[in-house]
């Protein structure tokens, strides 16, 4: 006889014919978490993007803005094969803002010259209270920052000569100009130098510019007269010379430079825009008091160098204030920044 097994019949596997309005508000909550921490991640991300970028040309305008003004001042008292710089014998600073050949080569001596330019109120970290100086080529100067000029010749001189060798039709190109040459003087052969005005006429500038070089035949190089001063502005864009509903009604803050030039034949200021943000400069100058070559008194604020301690400056310390164009969202900048040396009244210059 054969046992017989029990039979179960076989059942089909349950199948899911929707979600539960339990189940499906779950989900949707889940997708909009996800949702939201997908959005916070990518704002942030935006965000932080955008601050770098902020930083970087923040950095970026700093370290152009010195090195600029470096690269200046390292040629600050170049004047071709002078070796000793005329004594400068004026009873007061030379007038930065001229544009006349002898007054030039009269301030040859003093080639670096710097102003506190202070405001008619104290302010933490710039410079005293008082009368601001008079410098008729610049404008809307930002009250409390230094103003510096840098005086030398060009090393290039390609633009003005032809086969090595100076051409006044070239120099007559440039009228109105200040050349300086220096060379000899081929009837004494006596060292001398010689700063005027390019004429438009090649053959003055030949009379002008009769110094030879060492063969007492060749003309002696002429270079071109550099004189840039450099300072900070209230605003980057000037509306009929004022800082008044410049820059859309928000000034920004630039460091600008007021170059020596020439327009049709006339000499004048061009001003340049360096740098934007640039919210402070400070100046200090380094003193050769006792004519060893070496400077002795450092981080002098331009306000304490005397008359006769203009010659003497070997160096120069510039210190800046930079800020970025556009505020950072939520951040409030309450740090305390030092502006380097104390100028004469004693507050932080």
């Amino acid at each position: 006889m054969t046992k017989q097994q029990p039979s179960h019949a076989s059942r089909a596997p349950a199948r899911q014919r929707g979600l539960t309005l339990v189940e499906f508000m779950i989900s949707v909550v889940l997708g909009m978490i996800m949702v939201a921490a997908l959005a916070t991640l990518i704002a942030d991300q935006s965000n932080n993007g955008a601050e770098v970028e902020r930083n970087g040309r923040l950095i970026e305008n700093g370290r152009y803005s010195v090195r600029m003004m470096v690269d200046d001042l390292q040629m600050a008292g170049y004047w071709g094969e002078l070796s000793n710089t005329p004594a400068y014998a004026g009873a007061a600073l030379p007038d930065p803002c001229t544009t006349t050949g002898s007054t030039i080569k009269d301030a040859m001596g003093i080639h670096v010259q710097a102003y506190d330019w202070p405001s008619t109120t104290a302010t933490t970290g710039y410079n005293a209270t008082g009368t601001a100086p008079t410098v008729s080529c610049i404008s809307n100067v930002k009250p409390g920052t230094d103003v510096i000029v840098v005086r030398h010749a060009d090393p290039d001189v390609s633009a003005l000569e032809t086969a090595g060798a100076p051409d006044m039709n070239k120099v007559a190109a440039a009228a109105g100009s200040v050349m300086l040459q220096t060379g000899l003087i081929a009837a004494t052969q006596n060292f001398h130098h010689e700063m005027v005005a390019a004429s438009a006429a090649a053959g003055t500038n030949t009379t002008n510019f009769a110094l030879v070089k060492k063969d007492l035949t060749t003309p002696a190089t002429v270079r071109k007269t550099v004189v840039r001063i450099y300072y900070v502005s209230s605003c980057s864009v000037e509306v009929s010379g004022s800082c008044a509903g410049a820059d859309n009604g928000n000034p920004i803050p630039t460091l600008k430079m007021a170059e020596l030039s020439v327009s049709a034949g006339v000499p004048g200021w061009t001003k340049v825009s360096l740098a934007e943000g640039i919210e402070n400069l400070q100046v200090s100058l380094g003193v050769d008091s006792d004519g060893d070559g070496a400077p002795n008194g450092l981080d002098v604020a331009p306000g304490s160098v005397t008359l006769a301690g203009w010659p003497d400056v070997m160096t120069a310390k510039l210190t800046l204030l930079v800020r970025s164009n556009e505020a950072s969202p939520g951040y409030s900048d309450t740090k305390t920044y030092s502006m380097g040396t104390v100028d004469s009244a004693g507050t932080d210059g």
